[in-house]
């Protein structure tokens, strides 16, 4: 295998890259969502009800057109030149976003609602910063799994081998997690009165400017890293097999492998997304100003990400190792009904009426350490589970596992929540049935794993 002819210190060069690249992408996301969620919470949008609708209506559609255009994109032009393009796009749009769309929007909305002569005027008004706000969350969401997910994880599958994954992928991860650990200083430098001056449109536009610079940085390593395995003579051996979108999405429901995969990847978002949304809005009544809800979504990104590099440092190497596949695998969703148990059950308590410092911490600590696994134990253990592959399996099933089945796992959450939402009268009044839902989900995702697992044994073992 190439990765086995390679000198440790080409080997070493070859980790550096990957890792700078892993860093630099989940710094930028962390940045994203940050900025993303003090807009539609507590700026343009209208508080954490706001996030399923933008889910629904804004990000499931667009990953469905994302992974069609990627599709495209890969089937004509090589690996690097898709990321280079898309990179680019994204970060050409933050940064017009924040520095012609946002400041501007006041005056647009003043215009509108003057326009009396327009059926409709103050309607409109209302709704152009709430659609300017679902633009910039579903370009922020898209952002992790097209260039990360997709892109970069793709390439990299393509050169790691079984038996150098579980100890190249694991500290590989731990670059998500300093990055994760360094936005939060990042963030907390931007939104600083020093450096704002209590401008939340400055603290915007500073951290999309680092975004952009960054991006350009992410861009220049992956160049590097393309040249160093060689890309372009992988791409001219692979341009034979070529799939449509409809081909690669009939691939994966024939396989058993790949359906248990996908609905893991579903119900893991769907289950999160529902507890994510009511602590959301619980966070908001705590702080109910842009300023310190973005700086408090900044330190939310610094302890997970210690969390993170703590997992991937020590947890998931000695897990991967030591264990079972399915042990690994199983620890994200444990985590996720534990922490979701514990935040839902506070909340339900009759006796306590709404503790809100207790909510925020066990909200804090669902966010960290599901995060944490998710990022480290899941992630890892999803990036084995396809390596088991065929190559070509292996390319169209991330394509769509990652590029769709999250989304489709977040838009399936947002359609629940707004219904639920709309019965109930608001997210708080909806989270009796928001809370046992995403148990039972829970659940579910646990016993599917358990099931994958057993195919994943079947495939590792050595053929005779």
């Amino acid at each position: 295998m190439l990765i086995e002819r390679l000198t440790h210190r080409r080997f070493t060069v070859l980790f550096a890259l990957m890792f700078s690249i892993v860093c630099l992408l989940n710094i930028n996301y962390c940045l994203l969502r940050s900025a993303r969620n003090a807009l539609a919470v507590v700026d343009l949008g209208q508080g954490a009800g706001s996030i399923p609708f933008f889910e629904l209506c804004g990000t499931m559609p667009s990953a469905v057109l994302m992974v069609f255009l990627l599709t495209r994109l890969l089937n004509r032009f090589s690996i690097h030149k898709v990321f280079i393009i898309t990179l680019a796009f994204f970060s050409g749009f933050f940064l017009f976003f924040a520095v012609g769309i946002y400041p501007s929007l006041h005056l647009w909305k003043e215009t509108l609602a003057g326009w009396t002569w327009l059926p409709l005027h103050d309607s409109l008004a209302v709704f152009l910063p709430q659609c300017f706000s679902m633009l910039f969350f579903v370009m922020a969401e898209l952002w992790k799994i097209a260039l990360l997910t997709v892109l970069f994880w793709g390439l990299v599958n393509q050169y790691i081998p079984l038996t150098e994954a579980k100890r190249f992928y694991a500290p590989l991860m731990l670059g998500g997690s300093v990055g994760t650990m360094f936005s939060g200083p990042l963030i907390a430098l931007c939104t600083s009165n020093y450096v704002s001056a209590g401008s939340w449109s400055r603290s915007l536009t500073l951290m999309m400017l680092v975004v952009a610079l960054l991006g350009s940085a992410t861009a220049w390593l992956y160049t590097k890293l393309w040249g160093k395995l060689g890309g372009q003579k992988k791409e001219e051996q692979k341009k034979e097999e070529t799939l449509s979108l409809w081909d690669s999405i009939r691939l994966c429901l024939k396989s058993r492998y790949l359906l248990l995969l996908a609905w893991i990847t579903i119900a893991d978002y769907v289950a999160y997304t529902l507890g994510e949304v009511v602590f959301l809005d619980v966070l908001k009544q705590k702080f109910p100003d842009p300023l310190p809800y973005c700086e408090y979504q900044g330190q939310l990104s610094f302890w997970s990400g210690l969390l993170t590099a703590f997992s991937a440092l020590i947890i998931t190497p000695f897990l991967l190792r030591k264990c079972r596949w399915v042990v690994a695998s199983l620890i994200t969703p444990v985590c996720l009904l534990i922490t979701e148990s514990a935040f839902f059950f506070t909340l339900w308590s009759p006796s306590k009426g709404m503790p809100l410092d207790q909510l925020v911490l066990l909200g804090t600590l669902f966010f960290c350490i599901v995060r944490a696994a998710k990022y480290t134990l899941f992630d890892t253990s999803k990036e084995i589970s396809f390596l088991l592959l065929p190559p070509l399996e292996k390319m169209q099933g991330k394509l769509v596992i990652d590029g769709m089945c999250s989304r489709l796992g977040r838009g399936g959450a947002s359609l629940l929540s707004i219904i639920l939402i709309q019965i109930g009268g608001g997210v708080i009044a909806s989270a009796f049935v928001a809370g046992w839902l995403a148990l039972a989900i829970s659940a579910s995702c646990v016993f599917s794993t358990l099931k994958l697992g057993l195919l994943v044994e079947k495939k590792s073992q050595p053929q005779t």
